[in-house]
């Protein structure tokens, strides 16, 4: 029987640490990426660090609901996901979702901002899916005690 109660407590821990990881890597990567096109960045510029605190808000809110998602669909397909540990698990679904949504469907933005944006969002995605697939297998035992 599938532990849900589980699954979403620790997806949304796992989520929300993927959420403000994430959201870091991102406004760090798209503030090199304005700088290289000459565009002003920093938090000294008042629209560009309320810009920054709405993305974190956002990714952190995103990443609790994904982690929602992701811990309920983790606790439901548990006994059939590859790996002999939940971290392995964790790790093989969250690469599972990374190809859909990072590499599959993200494949839309290199059109608007560019192969480098595009190579650089692949590689973002994957290191935070890495942890958060580690984080889900890390709360997954951690709440099963």
């Amino acid at each position: 029987m599938a532990d849900f109660g589980r699954g979403i407590k620790a997806g949304i821990v796992s989520g929300i640490i993927y959420g403000v990881i994430y959201a870091i890597l991102v406004v760090a990567v798209l503030g090199a990426f304005a700088a290289s096109l000459g565009i002003p960045t920093g938090v000294a510029i008042p629209w560009v660090g309320a810009l920054m605190a709405v993305f974190l808000v956002g990714l952190i809110i995103g990443g609790i609901i994904y982690g929602l998602i992701f811990g309920v669909i983790y606790a439901a397909i548990y006994g059939s996901l590859p790996g002999a540990t939940s971290i392995k698990k964790g790790i093989v679904l969250s690469l599972v979702f990374w190809l859909i949504f990072t590499v599959a469907l993200g494949y839309g933005s290199m059109a608007i901002y560019g192969a480098t944006y595009y190579g650089a969002s692949i590689a973002i995605g994957l290191i935070c899916s890495l942890i958060w697939g580690t984080l889900m297998g890390v709360f997954w035992d951690k709440f099963g005690k």
